[in-house]
């Protein structure tokens, strides 16, 4: 006997057999991102999963079957449930693309891809995440990280200072190698930022200058630019991760009695600078790895007093 679906099979019910047979146009989207994009939209699709149809999760909800009503229903619970604007739109659109990829695969029609796609992103000002460090407080953690061994001192301050100095992202920074990097003309390389893009930053002379101190104690092996260090203050073979970086960057603000900040803050803080000494906004985009310079807006943290002051300086004669 053979199982025939009809058009009133369920659509938020239990997953039935045969709809777990249908290949999973979910994970075929997400394996085409970036392992820092994978990550995020990873969990914004299980999120979505279990709000359709609770127990579930990326890998077993029918994504073939989504619609418009499920997809406006997950636009409603996020804004009752008080989401930031930002990450309900990130919700819409990581659904949007996963319902593209099944229409790709012959599992979704022409009419309810255009359906869905049609659902309207969220307006509104989207909540102002995170803080740009003062130049006190990256002061602090440098002399702080003198406190530690030799070896991790110097790549602890290498860090700090690309992180603050050339905007990174933390995949980024642990995904640097050795090669990355030319210390004769100051310029670092990302290979492969967010959305496979990549880009070239000149360092400032300063962070050049600590790079070639870290350069120095590491050693001359090719590899990861960033790795762990063993007990007795030995530089590894063993690459940097995302953890690892978080876990540093917290010794060196509790040693410094520096205020909460997390990795994403030091890109925050490259921006926020870049801004107040009068760099251009496209510029800084660019830097920055931004593809819209919306998104670098975003990452403006100067305070009120900064728009006040050029608002009296201003001169229309």
């Amino acid at each position: 006997m053979t199982t025939k679906i009809t058009q009133n099979t369920p659509r938020h019910g239990p997953a039935s057999a045969v709809e777990n047979l249908a290949p999973n146009p979910a994970r075929l989207w997400l394996d085409g991102l970036t392992a820092a994009g994978r990550r995020g939209m990873q969990s914004q699709l299980r999120h979505c999963a279990d709000i359709l149809r609770p127990g579930t999760t990326t890998d077993s909800y029918p994504w073939h079957m989504l619609d418009y009503a499920s997809v406006m229903r997950v636009r409603a619970y996020l804004l009752d449930a008080g989401y930031a604007v930002a990450t309900v739109n990130m919700a819409l659109s990581a659904l949007k693309s996963v319902a593209g990829a099944a229409f790709s695969m012959g599992q979704l029609d022409a009419d309810r891809l255009t359906r869905i796609r049609s659902v309207r992103r969220v307006n509104g000002n989207a909540r102002r995440q995170g803080r740009a460090l003062d130049s006190g407080e990256v002061r602090a953690m440098l002399d702080a990280a003198a406190a530690f061994p030799a070896v991790r001192c110097q790549r602890d301050r290498t860090i700090l200072l690309i992180l603050c100095g050339a905007g990174l992202r933390a995949s980024e920074l642990v995904g640097l190698n050795v090669e990355d990097i030319n210390t004769t003309d100051g310029i670092l390389r990302v290979r492969e930022g967010k959305g496979r893009k990549s880009r070239e930053v000149h360092l400032a002379r300063k962070v050049r200058t600590q790079l070639r101190r870290w350069l120095k104690v590491r050693g001359g092996r090719d590899g990861p630019l960033f790795s762990r260090i063993s007990r007795a203050d030995r530089s590894g073979a063993q690459r940097l991760t995302t953890t690892g970086l978080t876990g540093l960057l917290a010794q060196l603000r509790d040693a410094a009695e520096v205020a909460y900040f997390t990795p994403h803050d030091l890109r925050r803080t490259f921006i926020t600078r870049l801004l107040e000494q009068g760099a251009d906004i496209n510029i800084v985009r660019q830097l920055a790895g931004h593809a819209d310079v919306s998104t670098t807006t975003r990452y403006d943290c100067r305070n009120r007093s900064a728009v006040d002051n050029v608002s009296r300086a201003f001169r229309c004669w």
